[in-house]
């Protein structure tokens, strides 16, 4: 979220070496962002027409955040860096059950993971439609090693 503030031009320069120290003597680097899942899922409990229901929910926005959901130990089928490196894409598989997932600017994990890990997924969930098949893929927000 962003903020915005007036400050006097009088007094920038007090203004900017007082913020500089403040975030300095913060230790913002050690800040670990905490992701909050709305529902731990397995890929057999998931079909086209859940996915679809979410759309009941929306407008999805800050007091409405879009539901994020886990996957947990499912293995790499296939790992790819897409746009240059920027992006990622994975074809996830859980016994008999497969998924695609896509993370937007995730492409420097393609080289953390290869295929056959086992790993724990989570983002949201959305329908893909391509040459006229609906499947559900991952829109992926963070990824980790299955322990």
């Amino acid at each position: 979220m962003a903020i915005g503030i007036t400050v006097e031009k009088d007094k920038f320069e007090n203004f900017k070496k007082d913020f500089e120290e403040y975030a300095h003597n913060s230790n913002i680097s050690d800040i670990i962002p905490i992701i909050n899942i709305d529902e731990e899922i397995s890929l057999k409990d998931i079909s086209v027409t859940d996915v679809a229901q979410l759309k009941l929910l929306e407008p999805f926005g800050e007091a409405n955040k879009t539901p994020l959901f886990m996957c947990k130990n499912l293995k790499i089928h296939s790992i790819r860096a897409l746009s240059e490196g920027k992006h990622l894409k994975l074809s996830l598989k859980d016994d008999n059950y497969w998924i695609d997932s896509i993370g937007f600017n995730l492409g420097h994990l393609a080289e953390e993971y290869r295929i056959g890990d086992k790993i724990d997924v989570v983002g949201t969930l959305e329908i893909n439609q391509y040459n006229g098949r609906e499947s559900i893929q991952i829109n992926l927000k963070d990824i980790r090693k299955s322990y």
